[in-house]
């Protein structure tokens, strides 16, 4: 099948990288020039594992075609993918504006039979304007579908490949035929529904997503006021297969380009439609209040009172990860840039270390320093502040870090580290709900 994929950026990407390995010819529509230059020389603007590799590979055997006009690509395509962006507006609506600008000119150019399936993340309800917008320029017949993604990154190749469900939300048998085809090759349950169903899945599987990462951040709270251990408390919790341990994990809150922008446009779809979710607003708030929650600590445990100023002056301190997870260079909404600026206006000295975020890091935070390894990092520094769990960090010689800081002290924002084993080599640890 020969289909394009308008929007080359994380989604967009991946989508085209998996559809072309897949035997399908696929262009890469993107408005980007500069991006698009360099995307046909093999060279992909962020770190994904194995998607460099599955892009030079539909290159070399001509399936993947990058470019910035919709006329090379549109006229030859069954289906149109739109990968675009919906970057959300100062009160949480998600903005359109791209996904309408991709549908118009995806329609001037239709010149047979074509199905427009909206990858991206919109809200419920705009389905019918978009139908209004594509009928403005098309002169062929087309349909409309939705088939949202459900990629993590990290682990983006492996999620598209194997899904736990592929949801097509359309009632035209055509286009669910055309979709099914499609998707052939790929695993997963199949859920046929509704546009607005299809939209709406997307939505509750990352307000739930977020909703169990605040549950655990609350409940350690309680834990830490109680003297429990929130370690303890969810693997109880999460041994029942009717809850399951996957995302109730303490830390320091969750971010990316997903989870913090879904939340908040769930609100603003909820009020169109004139329900407050109310629930969602506490898991928002529980999610912004760790921040300064884990502010407080730090300065807690380097005895610098939270009423006082600049109050950490004269502390040097390491963060390891800066990625909103591990496995990625995306800092977008990341906790890390936010403590790290929280930490820099108490007068802080902050050295870094990611191995794979730096980069992205410097655009926005210039001023502070980068270490070119872990222990680097380290040397000299009154503590040790762990903000992304990178594997790597595990395997840390806890001795040699000992020695390398000024201080032993650790601060644990990801419960990474064993509490039992870095207390008896003499750190001074603290964790989230411990």
């Amino acid at each position: 099948m020969t289909i394009s994929v308008i929007g080359a950026g994380y989604v967009g990407l991946v989508t085209s990288a998996v559809f072309s390995d897949l035997g399908n010819k696929v262009y890469c529509v993107d408005n980007d020039i500069k991006k698009i230059r360099l995307l046909k020389k093999g060279k992909i603007p962020f770190f994904e594992p194995m998607l460099a590799d599955y892009i030079k590979r539909g290159i070399f055997k001509k399936r993947l075609i990058f470019t910035s006009l919709y006329k090379q690509a549109i006229p030859k395509s069954q289906v149109v993918l739109i990968c675009v962006g919906t970057p959300p507006k100062n009160n949480g609506e998600a903005n359109l504006s791209y996904l309408f600008s991709a549908v118009k000119e995806a329609a001037k150019n239709f010149t047979g039979y074509t199905l427009i399936t909206i990858k991206s993340t919109i809200p419920i309800g705009f389905e019918d304007d978009l139908e209004k917008t594509a009928k403005k320029f098309a002169t062929a017949q087309f349909e409309f579908a939705s088939s949202p993604e459900f990629l993590r990154e990290g682990t983006a190749i492996e999620d598209t490949l194997h899904p736990a469900r592929i949801v097509i939300g359309t009632t035209s048998k055509k286009a669910q035929k055309i979709l099914l085809e499609l998707h052939a090759p790929i695993s997963g349950q199949r859920i046929i529904c509704d546009m607005r169903s299809a939209q709406l899945i997307k939505y509750a599987s990352n307000a739930i997503l977020a909703t169990k990462v605040s549950f655990s951040n609350a409940l350690a709270v309680l834990c830490e006021k109680a003297g429990a251990d929130i370690e303890k408390v969810l693997e109880g919790v999460g041994s029942d297969k009717r809850i399951g341990r996957s995302f109730l994990y303490p830390g320091i809150g969750y971010g990316g380009s997903c989870l913090p922008k879904d939340i908040l446009a769930c609100i603003a779809i909820s009020e169109n439609f004139d329900y407050d979710f109310n629930l969602l607003r506490a898991v928002d708030a529980i999610n912004q209040g760790q921040i300064l929650r884990f502010v407080n600590k730090i300065r807690f445990v380097l005895e610098a009172e939270e009423t006082s100023g600049k109050n950490l002056a004269g502390k040097k301190l390491a963060i390891l990860g800066l990625s909103f997870k591990p496995h990625t260079d995306d800092i977008r909404d990341a906790p890390s840039i936010k403590i790290i600026n929280h930490l820099t206006d108490l007068g802080a000295e902050i050295t870094v270390y990611d191995p794979q975020a730096m980069e992205n890091t410097k655009r926005i935070l210039p001023n502070i320093k980068y270490a070119k390894d872990v222990y680097g990092a380290l040397d000299g520094k009154d503590a040790l502040i762990l903000i992304t769990e990178w594997p790597q960090f595990q395997e840390l010689d806890l001795t040699r870090v000992k020695r390398s800081l000024k201080s032993p002290i650790i601060i644990d924002g990801r419960n990474m580290f064993d509490i039992d084993r870095v207390k008896q080599l003499g750190f001074k640890y603290v964790g989230i709900g411990r």
